[in-house]
């Protein structure tokens, strides 16, 4: 068999035996194209297109299409943010990410600024920084208080007040989240759980990102009843549970305090009861080219059209999920708004990077750079042994089906503690939830400090890195892994050690990273990944996206 027939098959069977592939390897068989460049092994990293987006099973939707337009309406309308600015894409609003600076620090537990800002040497968190807990995270809304819905339905924002924080710059300010937001942009679908904790449950429940946990039925506003009508259990619907977390918590998307607004009911404090009276998108434009919602775009107007009138929230749930649930929406919104979430998010598929071509057999997808970067990657790097499979992430759905729900060091399949800050800090995977259970499923202490691994298609825009944004460039995370962390927890995963790597083969990955695991649909903002218009506070006026297939 020669070189060319021999990449032909391993591309064909992206999933062949490790054992196999590394005798090839082993061989001296198996070698690029270019005479320089040999390929790491890389056995289980296949496109992205081979692997089937986990379906929910036992939800409510009746009509795909019609919830993916549901979910998309949702998930970027400024109504659903007590401010009447933040929808839930304000904080994914570039390529999937936030990449604003301005109000974006976190002082961290201590409570004190020590980094200087964003743009500040102090930002790079290292060991010689060590009392340097800030965290680059996303700006949220500011410290007003909840006080009702606005009851005119041509208001986007709540009616809310200074409450105790009369002095400026207090309540006027934005406030900023706790972690960094990770990006939409990555293949999210398919992710067993989500968040950097995990909280995000593969089973949804229709009210909270708990799960059938012993977290579900605690929240801030008190027991939630068995009676609940929003109570449900969808399987394989991690991005259901984490679609409803952070809408009514404050600083993320509701006034404070968290709790004050809820999702169900017909009270003055319902976000139910808001939507179902304000024409979806009232606010925003929708480009007719729209991948999801171009059909029902009242261009050059505002929002939606459907028929003769401006589209209701309550009809565009008919069509998704049936009258019987469009009748009882206000009972049961919560349930609606995250499986609505998860069929849009579950579009966004990043399958056309230059890796997924380059691994389907187009030997110049990736330039000689970025296959040396892949080389190392799966070789010398150890990359690809947390960031693995077709999804490059343990922390799939497909990768614990294979491979079970613990990991080599003990801990949570997907969860490591790789030193990015002292585990005390942020206990992650370890900390307790509402309920007072533990987000972790084995119980081991090695969940402590342990955050999830990461997708990296589109990692390019996704900066600041980490769990508390405390890398600034890719650079600076090849050169974290290089020198084998920042800090030596005891819980630290067993593959974090040095690597040395040479400044050519940092350039090298940076290059792949970087390059050749960017899908130009997401760059260029087309189809699937396409958007209404939104003005992001302390950010850009985004117009409304649509059409255009430039990209390969």
């Amino acid at each position: 068999m020669d070189t060319g027939n021999k990449l032909s098959w391993f591309r064909k069977h992206p999933f062949a035996s490790s054992a196999l592939v590394t005798a090839i390897f082993a061989a001296g068989l198996l070698l690029s194209t270019d005479a320089h460049v040999a390929i790491g092994d890389s056995s289980d990293i296949g496109p992205l297109s081979n692997v089937p987006v986990p379906t929910p099973i036992g939800g409510d939707i009746v009509d795909q299409a019609a919830a993916v337009r549901l979910g998309k309406a949702l998930f970027w309308d400024v109504q659903v943010g007590g401010d009447g600015q933040t929808s839930c894409g304000t904080c994914h609003f570039h390529q999937g990410a936030d990449n604003r600076t301005l109000n974006t620090l976190n002082p961290g537990p201590d409570g004190i600024f020590d980094s200087g800002g964003v743009t500040a040497a102090g930002q790079q968190f290292h060991p010689s920084n060590i009392v340097n807990d800030d965290r680059v995270t996303s700006q949220g809304l500011t410290g007003l208080v909840f006080v009702s819905i606005d009851p005119d339905p041509h208001n986007a924002a709540d009616i809310c007040g200074p409450g105790g924080l009369t002095a400026a710059p207090f309540f006027a300010n934005r406030r900023t989240t706790t972690r960094n937001a990770p990006t939409t942009t990555n293949g999210l679908a398919f992710f067993r759980q989500v968040f950097w904790d995990g909280r995000g449950n593969q089973i949804f429940n229709g009210v909270n990102p708990f799960g059938q946990t012993g977290n579900q039925t605690a929240t801030p506003g008190g027991v939630i009843p068995a009676t609940n009508a929003a109570l449900t259990a969808v399987q394989n619907a991690a991005l259901a549970s984490q679609a409803v977390g952070p809408v009514n918590r404050n600083p993320e998307m509701s006034c404070a305090p968290t709790g004050a607004r809820v999702f169900n009911g017909n009270g003055t404090n319902s976000l139910a009861r808001k939507m179902m009276a304000r024409p979806a998108l009232q606010h925003q434009f929708v480009h007719p080219q729209d991948s999801a919602l171009g059909g029902l775009s009242n261009w050059p107007g505002k929002g939606l059209k459907c028929g003769d009138h401006p589209c209701g929230y309550r009809e565009l749930i008919a069509a998704a999920f049936g009258q019987a649930m469009a009748d009882t929406a206000e009972a049961k919104f919560s349930r609606i708004f995250g499986q609505a979430a998860q069929a849009y998010e579950s579009t966004l598929i990043p399958d056309r990077t230059p890796l997924d071509r380059y691994l389907a057999g187009d030997r110049k997808a990736m330039t000689s750079s970025q296959q040396k970067g892949l080389n190392i990657f799966t070789g010398k790097g150890h990359c690809s042994k947390c960031h693995a499979g077709a999804e490059l992430t343990d922390a799939s759905a497909s990768f614990a089906a294979r491979n079970g729900l613990v990991n080599e060091d003990g801990g949570d399949q997907g969860f490591h503690n790789i030193g990015v800050r002292p585990t005390a800090e942020d206990l992650g995977r370890g900390a307790l939830g509402q309920g007072g259970v533990a987000f972790s499923e084995s119980g081991s202490p090695m969940d402590s400090g342990a955050f999830k691994t990461p997708a990296l298609r589109n990692v390019k825009f996704s900066a600041p890195y980490f769990h508390n944004g405390g890398k600034a460039t890719l650079a600076d995370v090849v050169d974290f892994y290089s020198r084998g962390g920042d800090f030596a927890n005891p819980e630290l995963a067993k593959r974090i050690q040095e690597r040395n790597f040479k400044s050519e083969e940092k350039a090298a990955l940076v290059d792949f990273l970087m390059n050749g695991l960017t899908d130009c649909r997401v760059e260029r903002e087309e189809a699937p990944f396409d958007h209404p218009s939104l003005t992001v506070p302390n950010g850009p006026d985004l117009p409304a996206t649509g059409g255009g297939h430039s990209c390969k």
